[in-house]
């Protein structure tokens, strides 16, 4: 059974979403823009944003 680890702070899952969407071809200015657009069509906050795109690409959800 994998061990969960604790969930980074904000600004590292922050980091890592804007890793993800480089990953994808966007330059970091554009991936912070494409973070916070994606946010606000959801409502949510950047940071659980971040923290969902970081649980797709690591493969949890919720």
């Amino acid at each position: 059974m994998p061990v969960r680890t604790a969930t980074p702070p904000a600004t590292d899952v922050v980091g890592l979403a804007l890793e993800v969407l480089a990953a994808q071809g966007l330059n970091r200015p554009a991936a912070n823009a494409a973070l916070v657009s994606m946010a606000k069509e959801r409502g949510v906050s950047v940071a659980r944003c971040a923290a969902l795109v970081v649980a797709a690409v690591d493969g949890r959800v919720g």
